[in-house]
């Protein structure tokens, strides 16, 4: 059963929910090596109860409304003051800029869209895909609060066919791990009905004719969220860079590095959790 989760907040101007430095510190070493793993867990449990927020902070140059209780993500904006995915911005950095289209499917609380329309302004759109209702409330927020007026967010999940679908997560701590997929999400404490629709349709609704950056991260369902582009669009729309997380690729019913191989996608280049594949050249962007 999931726990209660702390109200959202959609409404309180950004910047007055600010923590201070004790609530800050307590929640970075929930996310460090400081403490062993087993206390780590019993101070987030106990935080959840006393400090669950929702805090204000500007990571980076970018505003976040914050639930460390209940994403690893903003524990890691919080606690460490960072972005969490250092490596994989700097992988992404040549294939953004200005007049340039990124796709994030899996957007979370926004990290990587609210990264690239911050970093590739002017002229960059971004189109976001966050099905887990709660979630894109938070992006949805910390989107207005940036005036990041270049991302378009969707609350929908990329699949083969449109229609509804269950989507599963813990419903407590790390709802950001959610997933289309039961033995994706880890304990599975909720689930919520989510639209979902093929990616082509959508961007033809958009208008989008191409896509220069493509990050996927669904939590085991990329090869069912990905690969019926190829299947549906024509090459044109083909993304030129795709950015893969491939941790729960043994969850993928297609060989999704095979089938993206064959369509002229080479290896770039890797972080722990995440691979950069490049259609064509893997020089010069």
């Amino acid at each position: 059963m999931a726990r209660p989760l702390a109200p959202l907040d959609t409404t309180t101007q950004f910047g007055l929910r600010r923590a201070g430095w004790l609530v800050r510190a307590l929640w970075r070493l929930t996310v460090t090596s400081a403490l062993p793993a087993r206390w780590r867990k019993r101070l987030r449990k106990a935080l959840a109860k006393r400090r669950p927020g929702p805090f204000d902070a500007t990571v980076e140059g970018i505003d976040m409304r914050l639930y460390p209780a209940e994403n690893r993500d903003d524990r890691v904006l919080l606690g460490l003051g960072r972005l969490p995915e250092a490596d994989e911005h700097g992988l992404i950095r040549p294939f953004v800029g200005p007049g340039k289209l990124f796709v994030d499917i899996g957007a979370n609380v926004g990290t990587y869209s609210l990264w690239v329309a911050r970093t590739a302004a002017p002229n960059t759109r971004v189109v976001a895909f966050e099905p887990h209702p709660r979630t894109f409330a938070k992006l949805a927020f910390n989107l207005a609060a940036n005036a990041a007026e270049n991302v378009v967010a969707k609350n929908l999940a990329i699949a083969g066919e449109a229609g509804s679908m269950q989507l599963f997560s813990d419903g407590g701590g790390n709802i950001g791990h959610a997933s289309l997929l039961k033995e994706g999400a880890g304990t599975v404490r909720s689930t919520e009905t989510v639209q979902v629709a093929p990616l082509s349709l959508v961007l033809g609704d958009l208008g989008i004719e191409r896509i220069d950056l493509l990050k996927i991260d669904v939590e085991g369902f990329e090869d069912r969220a990905l690969l019926p582009l190829f299947d549906q669009a024509p090459a044109t729309l083909w993304p030129r860079a795709i950015l893969i997380e491939t941790v729960l690729s043994h969850l993928w019913e297609r060989d999704c590095l095979g089938e993206l191989a064959a369509k002229g996608y080479r290896r770039q280049a890797a972080t722990a959790e995440n691979v950069l594949l490049v259609r064509g050249r893997t020089q010069d962007p």
